[in-house]
């Protein structure tokens, strides 16, 4: 007997080989829906179960139906998938790094006391030296305790974009494309708006859902 993990995350089943077989005729699968038997706990792609392979034999590469189950998709390949979650997961990366390093110097630089005494510049509009004035106080009073935040969620992030790749945590991964997109958290303020926005629209891709373990 097995079970089935449809496009909604729920889990159907039991399912006897000989409906899956035919739920593969009818395109509601495909290989990389991700299914699992009754004595094992691990879920995987179908299209690794030996006992499957020849059912996909019929099944063109075009869209497929939808079906009840909302698994139906595009048949791509784990390469194929690999390759969609890549750019954006070393983008995503890269900023969790860049706001981390930053954080770090800016932990050295109040621990040093460089942050201390800061003089404003000459000639400014009396707004702007109030606005500034205020920023100063607030990152010497709470600059260590913001960057200590932002190296953390930095090491999330950058955890988040190694399990895109790996194609595992789906929920951590999500976590970490999420702080990478907050302009506070993530390295030079923006850096992670697009790369997230990237990773968002390849990780709601059914094939992309699919993989993931």
């Amino acid at each position: 007997m097995y079970f089935i993990q449809g496009a909604d995350q729920k889990q159907y089943g039991p399912i006897t080989a000989e409906q899956l077989r035919q739920w593969i005729g009818e395109n509601r699968l495909n290989r990389a829906s991700q299914c699992r038997t009754e004595e094992s706990p691990e879920w995987k792609a179908l299209g690794d179960f030996p006992e499957f392979a020849d059912a996909f034999g019929s099944i063109p590469a075009a869209l497929s139906s939808p079906g009840i189950l909302g698994t139906g998709t595009q048949d791509a390949s784990p390469d194929e998938v690999a390759a969609k979650l890549r750019p954006p997961a070393i983008g995503v990366i890269v900023s969790g790094a860049i706001g981390g390093l930053l954080a770090l110097v800016g932990i050295v630089t109040h621990l040093v006391g460089a942050d201390q005494g800061q003089q404003l510049p000459p000639g400014l509009p009396a707004q702007y030296e109030a606005m500034l004035k205020a920023w100063i106080e607030f990152s010497q009073k709470y600059g260590l305790v913001m960057n200590l935040l932002v190296v953390v969620t930095s090491a999330i992030t950058i955890l988040g974009g190694i399990r895109m790749m790996q194609q595992r945590s789906h929920g951590l991964v999500m976590a970490g494309v999420i702080l990478a997109m907050l302009p506070c958290f993530s390295g030079c303020c923006c850096l992670g708006i697009p790369f997230g926005i990237w990773a968002l629209v390849v990780l709601n891709k059914p094939e992309v859902k699919a993989s993931f373990r």
